[in-house]
């Protein structure tokens, strides 16, 4: 099995296929768009800024709302540095290869559990029986991309800091890998404008 991230030197090479490009990108603008908009009643903002546990609701809310301002900007920074290193991405036998440098892995580390949790979040993860999602569910897709994120972060995470991966990555299985190294279905060449689920006026999350 390729794996997507791989040391090199002192840098962490990145390997992506096309249609991994553009994954990323769509999550990435739609995770901005949400942000930007700033409502705090969204379910993924509330994801990703959660209120302390303070054993007073109203203050845990009082101080979410004073740090609310900086932590959103410090992930709409993230976001925008994600989209500089896919831009100087290069093409590399059919592949686009671009080397992380520096603070780079953890910062894109941190932006893909974002996006992962971000997935999550918009289709109400935790109320979903996977044993009971068939192909064509309209849960289907975002929960292959969930996995394909995590797969990403548990290279990273060994890459940066083996002590804390709980088992080899060899062992992961890659959702979107077959032997001919094309995607099968759950991520088309041609990806959807937006992730199903992701459309915050649906309170079914896609699945009515």
């Amino acid at each position: 099995m390729t794996r997507t991230f791989k040391r090199h030197g002192d840098a962490v090479r990145a390997t992506f296929r096309e249609v991994e490009v553009e994954l990323l990108r769509t999550a990435r603008d739609q995770l901005l768009a949400t942000l930007q908009a700033g409502d705090a009643d969204d379910a993924v903002v509330r994801r990703l800024f959660p209120a302390p546990v303070l054993g007073d609701e109203q203050v845990a809310e009082e101080v979410r709302d004073l740090l609310a301002d900086e932590l959103q900007a410090r992930r709409i920074a993230e976001l925008e540095e994600l989209l500089a290193i896919l831009d100087r991405g290069e093409y590399w036998r059919g592949r686009v290869r671009v080397d992380l440098v520096d603070d780079e892995p953890l910062l894109v580390l941190g932006v893909l559990n974002d996006l992962r949790l971000a997935i999550g979040a918009r289709i109400d993860v935790e109320a979903i029986d996977r044993d009971a999602v068939s192909e064509d569910d309209p849960a289907a897709y975002p929960l292959a991309v969930m996995d394909h994120l995590g797969w990403w972060q548990e290279q990273l995470l060994a890459i940066i800091d083996p002590a804390s991966v709980r088992h080899a990555v060899e062992g992961w299985f890659d959702p979107f890998d077959d032997p001919d190294d094309d995607l099968p279905g759950d991520l088309p060449d041609d990806l959807p404008d937006d992730l199903p689920g992701d459309d915050p006026d649906d309170p079914t999350g896609g699945r009515a």
